[in-house]
């Protein structure tokens, strides 16, 4: 074969790789997924991982952030896509002051809105709304006919406020914590009533019943462990932290069906897809509780939890 002919058969076999449909799929089909540095965001981040694996993308994990790593790397073109809380967007990323009783439709929009600016795109929310919760122990709960804050605010009135209630020593001070809280559902905790402490203790107190109501996060695995009872935000008074897929616009539009997938991943949960109303953001925060209680109590693998589910709900069929 002469040399001119070498050259015309590299030539037409090049140009013809290069015609096909699956010619560089896997360099253009390539993303980074990020996520931040505790149980629930290593779940998240795995769930996105594989669900976008399955749809035949190339993903990258850039795990263990802190929120501002995250938000940076969004920013800067690193993470392609992550997802984070619709509160901590708006009071922490957007800057902007956060009004009790705002529901967490409202705040997803108005974060969706604002952040269009910044180039990217808030998808679906899962309705976990991972914020500071009031809990107690069921017992409690069912002798006193209990259920939501409002529920608990009358009790705190007819008991003159002599019910024991632990909270951090951060919620206990800060002006829009527990004296907030008072002030919104109008009741009063007896200051020999209430005790405080650093992260956590919270949590121990009321496990060795030293405390009737105590103040935990929405999705604390403690919650499922000992079926703790996390009393309804029926005004909304805390900020509504939901978990939110967030994708770069530019990404997007090279691959306009990652929004299809993900907000296929967000249905599965309750209220997915739709208007939360209290009970569906009670219901996916149980979820959650579950999903972080396989991790720090079961000792499960986040990835092992996150296939499990992706199964189950037949989003994976392996």
């Amino acid at each position: 074969m002469d040399l001119t002919r070498v050259v015309v058969v590299c030539f037409v076999t090049s140009f013809l790789v290069a015609l096909s449909p699956l010619a560089g799929q896997s360099a253009e089909k390539r993303v980074t997924v990020g996520n931040k540095n505790f149980t629930e965001q290593y779940i998240i981040g795995a769930l996105m991982k594989e669900v976008l694996e399955a749809h035949g993308f190339e993903v990258k994990l850039r795990p263990d952030l802190t929120s501002m790593a995250l938000r940076a790397g969004m920013e800067s073109g690193h993470i392609d896509i992550c997802a984070d809380y619709t509160g901590t967007a708006w009071m922490v990323y957007l800057k902007r002051k956060h009004e009790p009783g705002m529901d967490n439709h409202t705040l997803h929009s108005l974060v969706r809105e604002k952040d269009a600016g910044n180039g990217f795109v808030w998808l679906n929310p899962l309705w976990n709304n991972n914020t500071y919760a009031m809990t107690s122990w069921p017992a409690f709960v069912k002798q006193h006919r209990l259920k939501s804050l409002s529920d608990l605010a009358g009790l705190y009135r007819t008991e003159k406020g002599q019910i024991t209630t632990f909270v951090n020593f951060e919620f206990s001070t800060r002006p829009d914590g527990m004296a907030a809280l008072e002030a919104f559902y109008d009741f009063h905790v007896a200051r020999d009533h209430l005790k405080t402490g650093t992260p956590g203790t919270s949590l121990i107190g009321l496990r060795e019943k030293k405390a009737d109501v105590a103040m935990v996060f929405g999705t604390d695995a403690s919650v499922a462990k000992h079926g703790w009872h996390v009393y309804l935000d029926d005004k909304r008074f805390f900020p509504p932290y939901d978990l939110t897929p967030c994708v770069r616009r530019e990404v997007l539009n090279r691959h306009p069906e990652i929004a299809g997938i993900l907000n296929q991943l967000t249905a599965t949960f309750p209220g997915g897809g739709g208007k939360a109303t209290p009970e569906d953001v009670f219901e996916c925060r149980k979820v959650w509780q579950g999903f972080n209680a396989k991790v720090d109590i079961e000792r499960m693998e986040p990835e092992a939890v996150a296939h499990e589910y992706l199964r189950e709900h037949g989003l994976i069929k392996y």
